[in-house]
C-alpha cells in the first residue's frame, strides 16, 4: 500500500534506511533504456531534445568561464547575468554532451566528446562555489543544490563510461558543498521549510543526490527525512488551499519539478510503498496552470511571471499520470513548445517519460481560484475568436509580490492586449527593499487606478477581495473589491466589475466598470490600462493594436473625459523588455461617488481609425 504525501511525516526510520536495500534501480526507465539505445535514438522526444541542443555543441570545446571578475560584478554593480550567463551555459553544454555520450552519438567529436564531458565535470567541479553571487549568503542555494544533483545524475547516466578519478571528484564536490552543509544546517536554512520556490527546488535535488550517491543507509536516510519534513511544509503552504500558487505558473512549474522526479525515484526504490504524487492535494496543486492558461504557450503572467511559459514535458506527463489531472496534458498541445533548459535531469525525463507527442487543444473554460483571488472568463467574438479575461484579488505580501490587487489582461485570439507586465529584471535591488521603486513591481506598471495620488501599498494587509464569477442574461462577470489595497483612509469602496458579453449582438464585448467611494472631501481617480501593444488614441478612444487584430477602447461614462497615453521607454529597456510597456490614463473629475465604464471591441483593422 502506497503512502501519499499527507502522510509522510508518521515514515519510520527504517522505512529510509531499507530504500535501497533491494537493490531497485531507481530511475527503471533509464535502465531499460540502456538495452536498447538506438531504439531511444531515434525515437521523437529524443529527436526534439538533440535538435533544441544541437547549438551547444557548435562550439562545445570552448568552456564557459566564470571568472572572479564576473563573480563580483554582481557586488559591485547588481546585475546578475554576467557571471550567471557563463554558469549556466557551462552546465546546459555538459547535459547536451552527456546525452550524445551516453546515446552513442560522438558523429562530431568523436573520441573527444568522452574527454569534452570529462573538462566540463571537472570544470564545474573547480569552482570556487556553486552558489550564484545573488544568493552568496546562503551555503546552498538552488542552483548549488541543482549543480550537485545535475552530476549526480552525469555519474548514474554515464557510470564507467567516465574515469575512476572524475567520479571520485564529483562524490568529493557533493560531499563537500552539499552534503555535509545539509546535514549540518539543514534546520538553518531559510529555505528548508520554506514557502516559496526553493524549498521544493532544493529539498527535493538534494534528497535525490543522496539517492543517487550516498553509500551509508543511516546518513540517506537523515537526509531524507530532513528533505521530506521541509516538503510537507512547501505542499502545504507554497499553494493556497485551492491549489493555486501566488508565484505564478513558471514558478508553480520550478518548485515542482524536481519534486516530481524525487517523487518517482522513492516510488520505484520503495516498490511503490512511497508515492508523494498519490493525494488529493497533489492533484489540487496539479489542476492549477492549467486554470491561468489563455492559449497555446500564454498564461496569465501575475507575479513575478512571463506571459509565455514553456513545460517539460516529461514533468507534466508523469504528474498527470501519477495525480489524475489530465488537463496539465492540454498545456503540451501545439503551438506550445517542449521546453529545454541546463537541467541534464530534465532533459533526460523528456526522454524516458514523454513518447514526443503532443494533444490536440482543447478550448479554455471559466475558473475561478477563490483562495488565490484569480477569476478566468471566457467567451468569443461573433468571427469566433476566443476571448479571454483574468483578473486577481489576492494581496501585496505574496510570494514574488508585485503590488497588483485588481490587475487584470484581455486576451483575444491568441494575442494579450491589455496586460499584466510580468517581472522585472532581476537585479540586486530588484530582490531588496527598493522592489517597488521598479515599475514593473510597483502597481503603476499595473492596469489598477492611482486614488488621491496614491500607488497601493505593500504587504499582507493591502489586499482585495475576490466574489467570483456571476452570470446574468446575456453576459457574465467577475468582481473585486479593492479598496484596503490603497493607503487612503477616506477611501471607503473600491469596486471593480469586468464585464463579458456572451450572447447577442455585442457578444464578445468586455466592459470594465469601476466604482470608487470617498467619506470627506471628493477623491480623485487616475484609471489606468496597461499594454505591450501600439496605441492610438483620440479623445474617449483608443485603439491597441495587436499583429493581428484591434481592439477598441471607448470611455461610455463620465462623459467629457479622454485617454491620455503614457509610454515607458527607459523602465522597459533597463528591465531587458523587447517591447516598450504603454499605459492609458484617464483622469477622472473629483467626487465622492466616482464612477468609470469602458467599452472594449475587437474591431476589423480596415476600419479601426480613433473616433470609430
Amino acid at each position: 500500500m502506497s503512502t501519499p504525501m499527507s502522510d509522510l511525516r508518521s515514515l519510520p526510520l527504517n522505512q529510509f534506511q531499507r530504500l535501497r536495500d533491494s537493490g531497485t534501480s531507481l530511475v527503471p526507465e533509464l535502465e531499460a533504456a540502456r538495452l536498447n539505445r538506438q531504439a531511444l535514438c531515434v525515437a521523437p522526444q529524443t529527436q526534439v531534445v538533440l535538435a533544441q541542443t544541437q547549438p551547444l555543441m557548435d562550439t562545445l570545446d570552448q568552456i564557459p568561464q566564470t571568472s572572479y571578475t564576473l563573480y563580483r560584478h554582481f557586488m559591485h554593480t547588481g546585475d546578475r547575468a554576467g557571471y550567471e550567463t557563463p554558469y549556466f551555459l557551462k552546465r546546459a553544454r555538459l547535459a547536451a554532451a552527456s546525452l550524445r555520450l551516453f546515446l552513442g552519438l560522438e558523429t562530431a567529436y568523436g573520441a573527444m566528446l568522452r574527454d569534452l564531458v570529462h573538462d566540463y565535470v571537472w570544470a564545474i567541479c573547480e569552482e570556487s562555489t556553486w552558489v550564484l553571487p545573488a544568493h552568496e549568503s546562503v551555503a546552498i542555494d538552488l542552483f548549488a543544490a541543482e549543480t550537485g544533483f545535475m552530476l549526480a545524475e552525469t555519474l548514474c547516466l554515464l557510470g564507467p563510461t567516465l574515469e575512476t578519478e572524475i567520479r571520485h571528484r564529483v562524490r568529493q564536490e557533493i560531499e563537500h558543498r552539499i552534503f555535509t552543509p545539509y546535514l549540518r544546517l539543514a534546520p538553518v536554512f531559510w529555505w528548508q521549510k520554506g514557502h516559496n520556490n526553493w524549498n521544493g527546488v532544493c529539498n527535493s535535488a538534494i534528497a535525490a543526490t543522496f539517492l543517487l550517491v550516498e553509500p551509508e543507509p543511516g546518513r540517506r536516510a537523515h537526509a531524507l527525512e530532513l528533505a521530506l519534513a521541509g516538503l510537507q511544509v512547501f505542499l502545504d503552504t507554497a499553494f493556497e488551499a485551492d491549489g493555486s500558487s501566488t508565484e505564478g505558473v513558471a514558478y508553480w512549474h520550478y518548485g515542482l519539478m524536481n519534486v516530481v522526479v524525487l517523487a518517482e525515484m522513492l516510488r520505484a526504490c520503495s516498490g511503490g510503498t512511497i508515492d508523494l504524487l498519490a493525494s488529493t492535494r497533489m492533484r489540487q496543486i496539479a489542476a492549477y496552470p492549467a486554470k491561468l492558461h489563455l492559449s497555446g504557450s500564454s498564461f496569465a503572467s501575475f507575479s513575478d511571471c512571463d506571459e509565455t511559459i514553456h513545460f517539460h514535458p516529461g514533468i507534466l506527463t508523469r504528474l498527470a499520470d501519477r495525480t489524475g489531472e489530465r488537463s496539465l496534458l492540454a498545456l503540451l498541445a501545439p503551438p506550445a513548445e517542449p521546453a529545454t533548459d541546463w537541467r541534464l535531469p530534465m532533459m533526460l525525463r523528456t526522454l524516458l517519460w514523454w513518447d514526443g507527442r503532443q494533444p490536440d487543444a482543447i478550448p479554455v473554460e471559466d475558473a475561478v481560484l477563490p483562495a488565490g483571488g484569480v477569476a478566468r472568463l471566457v467567451g468569443c467574438t461573433p468571427a469566433g475568436r476566443p476571448v479571454v479575461l483574468a483578473i486577481k484579488a489576492g494581496h501585496n505580501g505574496e510570494n514574488h509580490n508585485q503590488n497588483d490587487v485588481g490587475s487584470f489582461l484581455v486576451h483575444v485570439g491568441g494575442e494579450t492586449l491589455l496586460t499584466d507586465p510580468g517581472r522585472g529584471l532581476y537585479t540586486r535591488e530588484y530582490f531588496s527593499d527598493r522592489r517597488y521603486e521598479n515599475l514593473f513591481a510597483n502597481s503603476y506598471g499595473h492596469s489598477v487606478p492611482r486614488i488621491n495620488g496614491q500607488v497601493q501599498g505593500t504587504g499582507r494587509s493591502f489586499a482585495g477581495e475576490l466574489f467570483g464569477i456571476e452570470q446574468e442574461t446575456g453576459a457574465k462577470r467577475a468582481v473585486v473589491e479593492f479598496a484596503r489595497a490603497y493607503p487612503v483612509t477616506e477611501l471607503t469602496s473600491a469596486r471593480r466589475e469586468l464585464w463579458l458579453a456572451i450572447d447577442g449582438v455585442q457578444t464578445g464585448v468586455v466592459w470594465l466598470h469601476d466604482r470608487f467611494r470617498f467619506t470627506g472631501q471628493p477623491g480623485v481617480v487616475e484609471e489606468a490600462l496597461i499594454t505591450w501593444q501600439e496605441v492610438e488614441v483620440a479623445g474617449e478612444t483608443a485603439l491597441i493594436h495587436g499583429p493581428r487584430q484591434t481592439l477598441r477602447l471607448v470611455i461610455e461614462s463620465p462623459a467629457g473625459v479622454s485617454f491620455a497615453l503614457e509610454r515607458f521607454e527607459e523602465q522597459s529597456r533597463t528591465n531587458g523588455k523587447s517591447a516598450i510597456l504603454k499605459r492609458l490614463n484617464i483622469a477622472l473629475p473629483a467626487a465622492q461617488d466616482l464612477q468609470v465604464r469602458v467599452r472594449m471591441e475587437v474591431v476589423d483593422s480596415a476600419s479601426a481609425a480613433p473616433g470609430v
